[in-house]
């Protein structure tokens, strides 16, 4: 069930030189979460400034009310969030849209593709159900992730930087196109959430090899709910808001 609530910062703490970790508690808001869905952040609860609150992907929700939150310092808004500290306020709505699918039927092998503000989904979704691959897509070796933060991780974890600096040189769909070479199309399921251009690109591989998945598309989501329609995307049915139908689709039903 969704809340809007107002929850104290726990930590908030640079992890890398890309992302920040951001804690806090709240059983209502961890409740039934799964990898895949969001919350809506208003950073300065009663100033009004940012006006718009500001979606981010569930990172880790524990039953005991921890939540985490992996985001980047991009813009005006994830910019003052950075700068919070412990004890600050927030208000949080959620748990809000629609989840990867979990458990997979027919021994189908998980490939998870991520890049940007799309690696924190991916990784809590391979912490909570098995995978055979985490591929992340990164700038450089700065961005890659500490060891200990994906230490739950239940799949083979594979980087690929733009510089060769650390893993794989080149983009991300590099390492999934290695990936079919190696296990072939047959029995893959995709799971990708990243910057559009590359889940445009893991999008067209897959259906170019015959290859069912999911993608998460984030967009604006403004509301959360499905009210302010900034965040439209096109599908099969039309154009939908993600925030409420998604933000997790099939690619059988995307529109490039």
């Amino acid at each position: 069930m969704m809340v809007d609530l107002e929850v104290k910062i726990e930590a908030n703490e640079r992890v890398n030189g890309k992302y920040y970790r951001l804690v806090f508690r709240s059983k209502p808001l961890a409740k039934g979460v799964l990898p895949g869905q969001f919350l809506n952040v208003q950073i300065n609860p009663g100033s009004g400034d940012p006006f718009l609150r500001r979606p981010f992907s569930y990172y880790r929700a524990a039953p005991s009310g921890r939540i985490e939150i992996l985001y980047e310092a991009l813009g005006k808004g994830t910019s003052a969030l950075a700068r919070k500290k412990k004890g600050d306020v927030l208000k949080v709505m959620g748990p809000l849209g629609k989840p990867f699918t979990g458990r997979l039927e027919g021994g189908r092998k998980r490939v998870l593709v991520a890049g940007g503000v799309g690696v924190p989904p991916l990784i809590f979704l391979a912490e909570q159900f098995p995978s055979a691959y985490l591929l992340i897509g990164a700038k450089s070796k700065k961005e890659v992730l500490p060891k200990k933060q994906l230490a739950l991780v239940k799949a083979k974890v594979l980087y690929s930087t733009d510089d060769g600096s650390y893993g794989r040189k080149g983009l991300v769909t590099r390492l999934f196109e290695d990936i079919l070479r190696r296990e072939g199309p047959g029995d893959l399921f995709i799971q990708t959430c990243g910057p559009m251009a590359m889940m445009r690109a893991v999008i067209e591989i897959a259906r170019r090899e015959k290859i069912p998945g999911e993608a998460s598309l984030d967009k604006t989501m403004a509301c959360g709910v499905g009210a302010c329609l900034g965040c439209m995307v096109e599908t099969t049915d039309g154009l939908v808001p993600s925030c409420t139908e998604g933000p997790v689709f099939g690619f059988e039903r995307i529109r490039l």
